[in-house]
């Protein structure tokens, strides 16, 4: 919750009543809340709710059952206000794959994921949990991957972790951007579609 004095406030409930704490804000972070009250035209003195963040029982269980590699990323428009929908995913040994927390965002900020790393995750998984993670995978975004190093480097839990790009923001995005259009390509196809030796360079390079 944002509330009048554009302070962020914490409520936290695991099946009793709520506790509030009051969190300390860097000076930009208030700069980017009142643009965000004025961009939403809330008026002076009003409480906002700025975000929610969910870890069930089930979620718990199979992210302290499966803490090494977290998957980061952000859907957008899969609910009825289009909020943006943050997700973290864990993986068993089998490849199947459990949501390990759910936080609907109200932007794509840099204090947003700060608050999500540095106060949502370690509430609601535990120190304990967060501190056998050795892995976080995310997108290209960062604002998003620059809070999960900035956390690594700064908080005890989080220390023995790593952050690295998914293969397909690392490498796949990376060659068709960088390399792919240095390729020779077949003279009035697509721009993707290369000449045999184009793709046999592609194959080399990948």
């Amino acid at each position: 919750m944002m509330d009048e004095n554009l302070d962020l406030v914490q409520y936290t409930n695991r099946g009793r009543p709520s506790n509030a704490q009051r969190l300390k804000m860097p000076r930009q972070t208030k700069i980017e809340l009142r643009k965000l009250k004025k961009q939403m035209n809330y008026k002076d003195g009003t409480e906002i709710l700025l975000a929610i963040s969910l870890v069930t029982d089930d979620m718990n269980r199979h992210v302290a059952m499966f803490p090494e590699v977290m998957f980061l990323d952000v859907t957008a428009n899969t609910n009825r206000q289009k909020r943006d929908l943050f997700l973290m995913v864990v993986k068993d040994p089998c490849g199947s794959v459990y949501i390990g927390n759910i936080t609907f965002i109200p932007s794509g900020k840099r204090w947003v994921y700060d608050m999500i790393y540095k106060n949502f995750f370690i509430i609601l998984l535990g120190k304990l949990t967060i501190s056998r993670n050795r892995l976080g995978l995310t997108d290209d975004d960062e604002a998003e991957w620059g809070p999960l190093d900035d956390a690594i480097k700064t908080i005890d839990c989080w220390k023995k972790s790593k952050h690295m790009l998914c293969n397909f923001h690392a490498l796949t995005l990376a060659f068709f951007e960088k390399i792919h259009p240095k390729l020779p390509h077949k003279r009035g196809g697509t721009k993707r579609e290369l000449t045999e030796v184009g793709n046999a360079y592609g194959k080399l390079l990948c």
